[in-house]
């Protein structure tokens, strides 16, 4: 199992608060690179930038377990594997994610095999002012419900390729049309596949999303963006999909292998992780000069 960044060496980076403490697995913070905005990763689905970040750096299928379907299970890595990266970028204010996966089965027709009418994705969430506690509206008006889901706290199935009627990021509690597209995240095309539905197959994917305080479904001009600052503790959640997963072989329904291990993600930032901003760690990245080009650049890392 690879380790976590532990809160106590956290701490020499800023002073936590109280509320880090909210947060699954209590006591751990994980690792978020910084992208200098001369080297940000080109979102093109080949990931090989990423492997600038130290192995620690990275989430695995072992640090998770699964939360619904096969609870208790044990990991399989013949049947599901994956390895999940957050970094960020401060001049841009993004967060930015990458997934290495490999499934077994690949469930693409957003029908499900068997049951459920779900399909393999990976669901990230972002709590980007660490505020914790549900952002999932349970009662009110219909306009406060549509308001108030996803408001402090945004989450969001992740696809490629796209699944009508879903899109590639398909932020199921809102209502919004807008929040899938840049400057806002990117992008429905930064991945690379290999397999096809119902067949074994691996993902590499890697996009990016900015951060909302205060998430209004209406637009972004409404709306306010979160302010990233380095050494700050952000909340997110990691959910991997894998719908071929059951307790049994007659029973394929979907299983979901959360970071934290908590079932209720889906609406509850307390139930998220904590990641910590890093600094730029330039001795990591490969020496950018103005006429490197990124196949140069992505060539240096594979050396």
């Amino acid at each position: 199992m690879k380790k976590a960044i532990m809160l106590g060496a956290a701490a020499t980076v800023l002073s936590l608060s109280a509320s880090a403490w909210a947060h699954v697995p209590e006591g751990q913070v994980f690792a978020a690179w910084q992208w200098p905005t001369n080297q940000l990763p080109n979102l093109d689905g080949d990931i090989s930038e990423w492997n600038a970040l130290p192995q620690e750096y990275w989430v695995d299928i072992f640090q998770t377990s699964v939360a619904e379907g096969n609870v208790g299970g044990a990991v399989d890595t013949a049947n599901l594997n994956f390895r999940f990266a957050m970094g960020w970028n401060d001049d841009l204010d993004r967060i930015y994610y990458a997934i290495d996966r490999f499934d077994d089965v690949w469930d693409r027709d957003g029908g499900g095999f068997g049951c459920c009418g779900q399909d393999d994705s990976q669901e990230v969430g972002l709590d980007s002012d660490h505020s914790g506690d549900f952002f999932w509206a349970f009662e009110g008006t219909d306009e406060e419900l549509k308001r108030n889901r996803g408001r402090q706290a945004q989450t969001g199935h992740y696809r490629w390729p796209a699944l009508a009627p879903f899109g590639w990021y398909w932020f199921w509690m809102s209502s919004a049309d807008w929040h899938d597209k840049e400057p806002y995240s990117c992008c429905p095309t930064s991945y690379t596949l290999n397999g096809t539905h119902g067949s074994e197959a691996t993902l590499q994917a890697e996009w990016y999303t900015v951060g909302w305080d205060d998430f209004n479904y209406e637009g972004p001009d409404v709306s306010i963006r979160h302010d990233f600052v380095e050494g700050e503790i952000v909340g997110a959640g990691l959910q991997v999909v894998d719908n071929d997963n059951g307790p049994a072989e007659d029973d394929p329904r979907t299983s979901k292998w959360v970071l934290g291990g908590q079932s209720d993600i889906f609406g509850n930032a307390s139930s998220f992780s904590d990641f910590i901003l890093l600094p730029v760690d330039t001795a990591r990245l490969p020496t950018a000069v103005e006429n490197d080009t990124w196949g140069n650049i992505k060539a240096s890392f594979a050396q």
